[in-house]
């Protein structure tokens, strides 16, 4: 199916998952329902909680039901401001008008946990090898790892970034969010990891840990960076030029 055709003249839509991470159902309302085939859909609403496939983090599924129809969301996808939502029908077929979505949270909190500690651990390997990270791509889902340019470090480096994040989750430390123009984000965010890989947005969603550099990034995060518990390395993949460093998180 055309994504381009499913958007056009759709309005932007208003992205709740940017406002509340933690917002786990909301209402909304459905604007477009078109169909795939006798049992699936493509269907835009006005405002969502589903984050899509983008940044490195999977796309969240969860469930839309309206006037005793059940649709599931499987996956969902952006296109010039518009979330698109394609799934399946559990039961009756979806309308126009109000409806109630519910999230997958968690699946969902273990993206925001992963997401957030692949952050801190950008901070963690700049401060360990005294000097700005530059990223190349990053992963959320299953098999996890950030991707950097440059020259592979160290075990003993790689190791000791480990133990410092390990150190802040312990300590704690709030995460916010501020929406920005571009122009201010790269002012205040000139040693972000990610500088060179961000879209020619006019504005800009900046994500700060307390204490570290902020970073520009549309994603879903912990309020807390206590929440992630635990960080642990496996083994980094030296790529000639650029490297990944693979991780998993756990509940300690």
């Amino acid at each position: 199916m055309n994504l381009e055709a499913i958007v056009q003249d759709m309005p932007h839509t208003q992205l709740l998952y940017q406002d509340d991470s933690y917002a786990r159902e909301a209402p909304c309302n459905i604007l477009r329902v078109v169909p795939d085939d006798r049992k699936s859909a493509y269907i835009v609403l006005d405002k969502t909680i589903f984050h899509p496939k983008s940044g490195g983090q999977p796309s969240d599924r969860g469930r839309l039901s309206a006037a005793g129809a059940i649709f599931d969301v499987k996956r969902a996808m952006i296109l010039s401001g518009v979330i698109v939502h394609w799934g399946k029908y559990v039961k009756d077929t979806i309308q126009l008008g109000s409806a109630y979505a519910n999230l997958d949270w968690a699946a969902r909190y273990e993206y925001m946990r992963r997401h957030t500690a692949a952050h801190l651990y950008d901070h963690c390997l700049s401060s360990i090898l005294g000097r700005r990270v530059e990223t190349t791509d990053s992963w959320v889902g299953e098999g996890s790892y950030i991707g950097y340019h440059g020259t592979l470090p160290t075990s003993e480096q790689l190791r000791a970034a480990e133990t410092l994040e390990n150190e802040m989750i312990t300590k704690g430390a709030k995460v916010t969010s501020q929406l920005m123009t571009r122009e201010e984000a790269l002012t205040l965010t000139p040693e972000a990891p990610n500088i060179a890989r961000l879209p020619e947005d006019l504005h800009l969603r900046v994500v700060t840990i307390e204490g570290c550099q902020g970073i520009p990034c549309g994603g879903t995060h912990l309020m807390n960076i206590q929440e992630i518990r635990q960080f642990h390395l496996k083994q980094p993949e030296d790529l000639g030029g650029k490297y990944r460093i693979l991780f998993e998180i756990s509940l300690g």
